[in-house]
């Protein structure tokens, strides 16, 4: 096929999606790229598609398929419609990103005139409340419109299933084909049986009951800074604390209102550098306890902590991982207890759990994977569930991570330990020296130039034809590669690497599931025998591991030279 053709079917395909677009700004928008003959524009929006998957559906928002937009999300729903079939029943949920609304109407609209009843939230509301009333209401699904803690530019949709999990496979492959395989909706939708109900009050009530139910020692006394990140938390937030009687949240007010532009951060995501800043400000300024943050949806949970020094401590998911899991696991009791964990956390738990007698599974990374496997076996009740991002499920009221819930149970932990006149500090110091002293670090390689989609496989494919024997001078120990199909592990295959070091570190390698990037999960456990060692063994341990990261970038970027 030549260039001229190639160009000619994507302005067919232009042409086509113009004409069933029901938003006049992304119409215009292809209309004038047409006219100007601009084929590097419509070869980027219309050579691709974004895919449907585990993850849902999210990216960017513009027009044509491969972008996020009104046409894309209808055609979206027409697939998940056909899977459900007339006669069910979902349950639809948005946050405040630009354009949630009319995603929203459109999935309600699509719904109805396939016959399928709707039950809408009419505000916007966090995804774990959304999660949380699939199984409350009996519903068949659950469809969430949101970014979770993406770019201000994007926006998505996040599937639930009626055991309110997220969607998983082989599920999303049949629902893509069935997208793939639907017409294109008319840009006035036709009317069908199916009916639209408003979602009430009742369903806040119902889930603070649930995830306030299991807290046993909290305290009112307690400060805590808090903010939402401009996301749709803080309502819900302040209801579950005052109804548990969990401490006084102090909000930052500049950032405590939904705001789709999210103006005080460069990144609506607690993890990267800076976003918590204005949070351990407001800490350390009103003498709080505590300082939390939750990404723009709600489901993930950050934390800092003050210190002896005086100065605030940002804590890593893994670190809020094994303070949460080793308090519920010191207030609980029985042997069918179990705690899941993906197979790029900290190794922390793992102990923890031998000590307080609760059965341990790994899976691959995401809650996609840790909640089937979670409740898989029904003899046994699962207890936590985490994964190093941030996630965090705290209560069997919600099968899926949960920043709110995550937030009561780490309030409660600063309130037992205060009663203790102990801090937060002090009980992770006490970990490190039962356990081993565990430094985590995450490092993150963009790839924001040419084609992250071509580029990424390439520095993967390279890491697997040409083995490293080394890393910033560090001789490699063991390459455990999990896409190949005898990785011995019982776990599915997936593209990921792990490299166990020399000085006992392993780093785990693995691109991005919903981001242009390869993630870098690296840990060392240090023997450290008395407190006062620690702050010194953590200082060369994050060095280490910085330098480690800066080594393997680079090692990237060879590859991608060579090829």
């Amino acid at each position: 096929m030549s260039p001229k053709t190639d160009q000619s079917a994507l302005e067919s395909q232009l042409k086509t999606w113009v004409e069933h677009d029901p938003d006049p700004v992304t119409r215009e928008h292809l209309i004038n790229l047409l006219n100007r003959s601009d084929s590097l524009a419509i070869e980027k929006l219309f050579s691709s598609r974004i895919q449907f998957g585990t993850a849902g559906l999210r990216g960017q928002l513009g027009p044509g398929p491969n972008r996020m937009n009104q046409l894309t999300v209808r055609r979206l729903a027409i697939g998940l419609a056909r899977y459900l079939g007339a006669g069910s029943k979902v349950v639809l949920g948005r946050d405040a990103r630009h354009k949630s609304k009319d995603f929203l109407e459109d999935i309600a609209a699509v719904m109805t005139a396939n016959d399928i009843d709707v039950i809408i939230f009419p505000e916007v509301i966090p995804t774990p409340l959304l999660a949380f009333s699939v199984r409350h209401l009996k519903t068949d699904m659950g469809i969430m419109v949101t970014a979770s803690h993406n770019p201000s530019t994007d926006n998505g949709c996040k599937v639930y299933m009626c055991d309110g999990a997220q969607l998983r496979s082989p599920v999303d492959e049949e629902i893509d084909k069935l997208i793939l395989q639907s017409e294109f909706p008319s840009i006035k939708l036709p009317s069908g049986n199916g009916t639209r109900f408003t979602a009430d009050k009742s369903l806040e009530e119902a889930y603070c009951v649930s995830i306030t139910n299991s807290l046993t020692q909290q305290n009112q006394n307690i400060r805590i800074a808090y903010t939402p990140l401009h996301g749709v938390a803080m309502q819900l937030m302040q209801k579950s604390f005052l109804k548990a009687r969990a401490g006084e949240l102090i909000p930052v007010k500049t950032q405590m209102d939904p705001d789709a532009d999210f103006p005080t951060i460069s990144f609506p995501n607690p993890e990267e550098h800076g976003v918590m800043d204005s949070v351990m400000n407001l800490a350390k300024a009103s003498n709080a306890d505590l300082a939390l943050a939750n990404d723009p949806d709600g489901d993930r949970l950050a934390v800092a902590i003050p210190t002896i020094s005086g100065k605030w401590r940002l804590l890593s998911g893994d670190e809020i991982g094994a303070l949460l899991f080793n308090h519920l696991a010191s207030k609980t009791s029985g042997d069918n207890r179990k705690v899941v964990t993906t197979i790029v956390c900290s190794k922390l738990v793992s102990k923890i759990a031998i000590k307080y007698g609760v059965e341990h599974a790994t899976t691959l990374t995401g809650f996609k994977w840790i909640i089937p496997t979670a409740y898989k076996d029904t003899s046994f009740q699962p207890i936590f569930c985490y994964e190093e991002a941030l996630g965090y499920a705290t209560n069997s009221a919600v099968r899926d991570k949960d920043g709110i819930s995550a937030a009561l149970l780490m309030a409660e932990l600063t309130a037992v330990l205060k009663g203790k006149g102990q801090t937060l500090e002090d009980e992770l110091d006490a970990l490190s020296l039962e356990y081993g002293h565990h430094v985590t670090k995450t490092w993150r390689v963009r790839f924001d130039s040419g084609k992250p989609s071509e580029v990424i496989p390439k520095v993967m494919e390279g890491l697997r034809n040409k083995p490293l024997t080394a890393i910033n001078m560090m001789k490699v120990l063991e390459v455990k590669d999990y896409l190949s199909q005898d990785n011995k592990t019982g776990l599915p295959s997936t593209d990921l690497i792990v490299i166990n070091i020399e000085n006992n570190v392993r780093i785990s390698i693995r691109p991005s599931g919903t981001e242009p990037m390869i993630k870098l999960y690296m840990e060392i456990v240090l023997p450290v025998a008395k407190r006062e060692e620690l702050f010194e063994a953590s200082g060369q341990a994050k060095a280490l591991l910085e330098k480690l990261g800066v080594s393997l970038e680079n090692q990237f970027k060879e590859i991608l030279e060579l090829n």
